[in-house]
């Protein structure tokens, strides 16, 4: 018999000689392969490897461009799958490749998509990401929902902001821009953990209740949002941003939750956007401790449908007082 020293350190160094036997779980690991072809760079502390690894192929497909692999990772057939709710975009995984290949049309050979956070598992996650400038002509910080099915996307939906990308002339008018993006399409509910919290502070915010909502962050969490460019730490600066600025920003006063995905250690919430913000939707992304708690809130909307002086002045509410 292996001292208990012995077991617990071959245990954590994966060895499996001497009669000890790592046993692997689908936890959340770095990897260090070679064959990424774009930075490997992405926090995945709160996802599941199997969620990591479907990503990595999903992104090398992307960055390559290689089309025809990349629609394969959507469930096929008619229904929706692929949506955009910065341009009001809806496509079926049967015309997925054909409808991207019009889009990377103008790409350089040195573009890249990549995640850069990842929460969730495979039954439903949240990704951040980026996209560079010679993908899209500009810079493009997403923040996508994914629920799967069978292994593969069922449905992906895109955020971003607009406010400086040219794509945004490609931007559904509003007589038809989409009310819906496939939410009801999903059958798959989000853990019971993350819809409890999402719900908590959606409630919170769309009340307007800044202490309700900051007393779901720990002392460290960090709020950020990628359209305003602002990131707050701390639990009361959280609160005293939250209660200078919920009036004004489209996930406060007024909004509606729309759909929730992720896991126990995280997820996000869709939202539609109070009608006095201009931004009609957009979403808010958790990772949570173990506790629970809120760690870390990352939102992103299109800013392109507010003034100029609206996001200078919730830009101004982040400064402390």
């Amino acid at each position: 018999m292996q001292p208990l020293s012995i077991l617990i350190v071959a245990a954590a160094l994966g060895l499996a000689n001497a009669g000890v036997t790592a046993v692997a779980v689908d936890e959340p690991r770095p990897t260090t392969d070679s064959s990424y072809v774009y930075p490997n760079i992405a926090d995945i502390s709160h996802a599941t490897s199997s969620l990591v690894g479907f990503l990595h192929k999903y992104f090398t497909a992307k960055t390559l461009r290689d089309l025809d692999t990349f629609a394969g990772y959507f469930t096929p057939g008619s229904q929706d799958v692929y949506f955009d709710a910065t341009v009001g975009l809806t496509v079926p995984q049967s015309i997925l490749a054909a409808e991207l290949a019009v889009l990377f049309n103008a790409s350089t050979p040195d573009a890249k998509s990549y995640p850069l956070r990842i929460i969730g598992d495979m039954n439903s996650a949240v990704v951040l990401s980026v996209s560079t400038p010679g993908l899209f002509k500009a810079e493009s910080r997403p923040i996508s929902a994914v629920d799967f099915k069978d292994g593969k996307a069922a449905r992906w939906i895109d955020y971003w902001d607009g406010r400086l990308s040219p794509l945004i002339s490609e931007r559904a008018p509003e007589n038809k821009f989409p009310k819906t993006f496939g939410e009801s399409n999903i059958t798959t509910k989000p853990s019971p953990v993350i819809y409890k919290v999402a719900t908590k502070l959606f409630n919170a915010l769309t009340a307007g209740n800044s202490k309700a909502a900051s007393s779901l962050f720990t002392s460290d969490a960090v709020l950020e949002d990628r359209s305003l460019r602002t990131r707050i730490e701390g639990q009361l600066g959280i609160e005293q941003y939250l209660n200078r600025s919920l009036h004004g920003t489209p996930y406060g006063l007024g909004s509606k939750m729309r759909h929730v995905v992720g896991g126990v250690q995280g997820g996000a919430y869709e939202w539609i956007g109070s009608p006095a913000a201009g931004s009609p939707n957009g979403i808010t992304a958790l990772e949570l401790n173990y506790q629970g708690q809120i760690t870390g809130f990352y939102t992103v909307w299109d800013s392109s449908r507010t003034s100029n002086h609206t996001v200078e002045a919730l830009v101004g509410f982040a400064v402390a007082e």
